[in-house]
């Protein structure tokens, strides 16, 4: 349950954003309305932006569109934007026709790109010039535009056409140590790298991952500027991102925070419990199948999960390898059959080597040597399955166009599991066959 931790309004008010908004959370959703509605609207806005956004919809359900429009223009449009997002569609028009008309416009253009990809995450602040400026003119553009724009927002200034299509870019220290009589044309760099409007924000971190800007311009179809996705945009995205895949591979929504309500947390969790029931009664149903062969020999039964949780393991190795590298952009659809084969051979060699010591500890823990060579046979198939696993699971969820993170550890587990047993449990009835006359 949240905390009722009470918060006076001189508290609140000194709080880091960052750190009023933690304490919001952590209060029951009234206690957090009523404190909102209390502070300046700067300091609760503030607050707002830096919310977890599954908590966003909760506490902003019990404001009315004029408070709402209220705490907006305080904020920098994208994050304005995030808020409204999370509104029900009547909320977001209400709200949207309770501001200027100019700031509208903005936020509706915002808001029209979907919140997954390059557009959704670029702020709509940045400084575009003209090619036949002067340095000087510049200069003075900037001292006129002063009060209008944050210090992030002028890391980079970008050139365009007539038609608003992007040219060139310019950075300030450019503008600082060339002549005032300069024109921009002559000082500029033309080779810009830029993103669409529509790129998935992967493909985004990525790309500032590679690259290492502190700023990449969004164009539209036609390479018009339209806006500017910052570095400490594109870190966030990382993290969300990270978050998610990790979240996504134990079959989590990639949404979920220790403080979300429980009746969504339920919401989340529990179908994929209900697949992983359904996995876990097939390797049942595999071990039903050797009930006699372990009625006979019931020392079968203590290596049955080391078996299984060894390829497991080493299963999640791979994998966890496998969806950093695409996740990441290092592993092109071509590179499969290497990584396939790499980890094969992986699968071998520690196949043998872990497989071996089963063996013998199985020889001399219960004195029996046809133990020990199917423990360690079952060992180093059930390593195989869950290499060749590791890798198929991941790149064939990618050929089908789904997440690769989407709970792989659900069908990597499902995987070593039935094989193990299978593996284990075939080779000890086969054994118990050949040692009867």
């Amino acid at each position: 349950m949240p905390e009722t931790i009470p918060v006076t309004l001189e508290e609140a008010i000194r709080l880091h954003p960052a750190d009023l908004a933690d304490r919001l959370q952590r209060l029951e959703p009234p206690q957090a309305r009523a404190l909102l509605k209390r502070l300046p609207k700067n300091c609760a806005a503030s607050a707002l932006a830096e919310v977890e956004l599954d908590r966003l919809p909760e506490l902003l359900s019990g404001f009315d569109p004029a408070r709402l429009a209220d705490w907006l223009p305080c904020l920098p449009p994208a994050d304005a934007a995030d808020l409204l997002q999370h509104l029900s569609a009547a909320a977001r028009r209400n709200t949207l026709a309770a501001l200027p008309p100019e700031q509208a416009g903005n936020l509706r253009a915002l808001l029209a790109y979907p919140e997954d990809t390059a557009g959704g995450a670029m702020s709509n602040r940045f400084i575009a010039l003209r090619e036949d400026m002067t340095v000087e003119q510049v200069h003075g553009l900037l001292r006129e535009r002063a009060l209008e724009q944050r210090a992030d927002d002028i890391t980079y200034l970008y050139v365009t056409d007539a038609a608003q299509r992007l040219v060139g870019i310019v950075s300030l220290r450019d503008l600082v140590f060339r002549r005032p009589e300069r024109r921009i044309e002559e000082i500029m760099a033309r080779d810009v790298k830029s993103v669409r409007a529509d790129t998935d924000q992967e493909e985004l971190a990525r790309q500032f991952e590679h690259y290492h800007y502190l700023g990449l311009p969004v164009l539209d179809a036609e390479r018009r500027l339209v806006g500017v996705v910052k570095a400490s945009d594109a870190l966030e995205i990382a993290r969300k991102e990270a978050t998610e895949d990790m979240q996504l591979m134990v079959g989590l929504s990639g949404e979920e925070h220790a403080l979300t309500p429980w009746r969504k947390s339920v919401g989340r969790r529990l179908p994929w419990l209900y697949i992983n029931l359904a996995t876990a009664f097939a390797a049942a149903a595999v071990v039903n199948l050797f009930e006699g062969a372990i009625a006979r020999w019931t020392a079968l039964a203590v290596f049955l999960p080391i078996i299984a949780g060894q390829g497991g393991n080493a299963g999640m190795q791979t994998l966890t390898v496998i969806i950093r590298d695409l996740a990441l952009g290092e592993l092109s659809p071509g590179e499969g059959r290497k990584a396939l084969l790499k980890e094969t051979m992986l699968g071998l060699i520690n196949g043998l080597a872990i497989g071996l010591v089963v063996g013998v500890i199985g020889y001399l823990w219960k004195g029996s040597a046809a133990l020990g060579l199917v423990a360690g046979a079952a060992m180093l198939l059930n390593q195989l399955a869950a290499a060749l696993s590791g890798v198929v699971i991941p790149l064939g969820l990618r050929l089908l166009r789904v997440d690769p993170a989407l709970a792989s550890s659900i069908f990597l587990t499902t995987v070593t599991d039935v094989a193990g047993f299978f593996f284990f449990l075939g080779l000890a009835t086969l054994a118990l066959r050949l040692a009867t006359p």
